[in-house]
C-alpha cells in the first residue's frame, strides 16, 4: 500500500486545483478540477472499511493523469505535505552520486543528530543537550524518514510530518522545529565569519541564542568528511500545507573553510576553546610554589571577555612571583596577557607576559 496517507492527499489535491464538490454519503467524496477536463476522483472518508485501498486506487489514477509515476507523485505529495531536510555533500568524491561506506553511515547518523539538536532548541536553547529526549522531540524523530538520495553529488533528505502540536503554539512541532534550524544555520554560518576575522569565540554567543549548539555543530562538522574536504548545503524546505508561514525554500551552505570555525564554535558551547590575547585581571585567590623553587603559579578571580567567571591558573617567572605574594597580601589587583584555554571546570594562561599589580584605584583609573 502508498505510504501517503488520505489526510495528506486531501491536503494536497486543493493546491493542484481539486475542489471537493460532493460527497453522497459518510463513505466517499467527490473531487474535480477544471484543469484537467472531465477529470474526477473519488476519495473515501476517514470512516470508509476500504480507506487505504480506496486511497491507493485513487492516488494511481492521479498520477495516471499527471503523466507520473506512482512513485513520482509520492515524492511529490511528500515534498508538498512534509517539512523537508535536504543535506548536501558536494567534493570530486561524491560527484557520481555514492559515498565512501563509513562516510555514508556517519551522514545518516549525524542527519538524525541535526534534526535532534533543532528540535531540542525549539523548546528551549542551551549550549549543549544531554541526557533523554523531550517528549515532542522523541515523537518527531519516531516519524521523520529518510528519502532517496539525488544524483550528482551526495544527498540525502529527512521528511518530518506535521503533527504534534505544542500547548502554546499553533504551528505544528516539525514545523517550528524546521525554523528554528534555520535561524540556527543562518546565524552560525555569520557568527563562523564573524571569528574567522576576530578569532574571538564570544562571536558565537549570538549564535546560541539563535538555536545553534554544540550538537547542532558537530553534525555539520561531521558532514565535511573525515577531511573536512567537502562542502555542506542544507537545504530547508517547510511544509506546504501549513497556512500560517510561507513555505520558501531556503539554503545554508558551509564551506571547507568554515570547518574549523565551526568546530571552534561547538568546543565554545562545550566551554572548551582559548581566547587570544586576553588580559586577566583580578586578585589572586591562591599561591603555589615548591620550597624549592623560585617560580610559581597563582590563581586570579576573574570574569573572561566570554561571560565565562573563572578562578585562571597563570604560571610565574622566579621575577614575577615575588610581586605575586605582595599582591595577595595586600589583595590588591594583579594583571597578565596572554592566551586563554578555557575547560568546563578550569582557565589557565599559555605563555603569560607583561604581568604587573595593581591597586584599586588604579585598576578604576585605567578604564577612564
Amino acid at each position: 500500500m502508498a505510504s501517503i496517507k488520505l489526510a495528506q492527499l486531501r491536503d494536497f489535491l486543493p493546491s493542484q486545483g481539486w475542489r471537493l464538490i460532493a460527497a453522497p454519503d459518510a463513505f466517499v467524496e467527490v473531487w474535480r478540477t477544471e484543469r484537467i477536463e472531465g477529470s474526477e476522483l473519488l476519495l473515501p472518508t476517514e470512516q470508509a472499511a476500504d480507506k487505504e485501498f480506496a486511497t491507493h486506487y485513487a492516488l494511481s489514477k492521479l498520477a495516471e493523469l499527471n503523466k507520473a509515476t506512482f512513485e513520482e507523485l509520492e515524492r511529490i505529495i511528500r515534498e508538498h505535505c512534509d517539512n523537508t531536510i535536504s543535506i548536501r555533500v558536494a567534493h570530486h568524491d561524491v560527484s557520481d552520486g555514492s559515498i565512501p561506506l563509513d562516510d555514508g553511515i556517519l551522514l545518516n547518523a549525524n542527519a538524525k543528530d541535526l534534526l535532534i539538536a533543532a528540535a531540542n532548541a525549539a523548546i528551549e536553547r542551551r549550549p549543549l543537550y544531554q541526557g533523554r529526549l523531550p517528549a515532542p522531540v522523541s515523537s518527531l524523530i519516531q516519524s521523520a524518514r529518510l528519502g532517496q538520495t539525488t544524483h550528482g553529488s551526495y544527498v540525502i533528505h529527512v521528511f518530518c510530518k506535521d503533527g504534534v502540536t505544542l500547548a502554546d503554539q499553533q504551528v505544528s512541532f516539525a514545523r517550528i522545529t524546521t525554523e528554528t534550524l534555520h535561524t540556527a544555520l543562518v546565524s552560525l554560518r555569520d557568527a563562523v565569519e564573524v571569528y574567522e576575522d576576530s578569532g574571538n569565540p564570544i562571536a558565537f554567543q549570538v549564535a546560541l541564542g539563535q538555536g545553534a549548539s554544540a550538537n547542532l555543530c558537530e553534525a555539520i562538522a561531521n558532514f565535511s568528511g573525515k577531511d573536512r574536504s567537502r562542502t555542506v548545503e542544507i537545504s530547508l524546505q517547510p511544509s506546504a500545507i501549513d497556512r500560517l508561514i510561507s513555505p520558501e525554500r531556503t539554503t545554508v551552505t558551509f564551506l571547507p573553510i568554515h570547518q574549523t570555525g565551526i568546530r571552534a564554535a561547538a568546543a565554545y558551547f562545550r566551554e572548551t576553546y582559548t581566547l587570544h590575547n586576553e588580559t586577566v585581571s583580578g586578585v589572586i585567590e591562591r599561591l603555589s610554589r615548591r620550597a624549592e623553587q623560585q617560580d610559581g603559579s597563582i590563581r586570579i578571580a576573574t570574569t573572561l571577555s566570554s561571560g565565562a567567571q573563572r578562578s585562571v591558573e597563570v604560571q610565574l617567572s622566579a621575577e614575577n612571583y615575588p610581586d605575586a605574594i605582595h599582591a595577595h597580601e595586600n589583595k590588591v589587583h594583579v594583571r597578565v596577557t596572554g592566551d586563554v584555554v578555557v575547560t568546563p571546570r578550569s582557565a589557565h594562561v599559555i605563555a603569560p607576559r607583561d604581568f604587573a599589580v595593581i591597586g584599586n584605584r588604579d585598576l578604576f583609573d585605567s578604564t577612564e
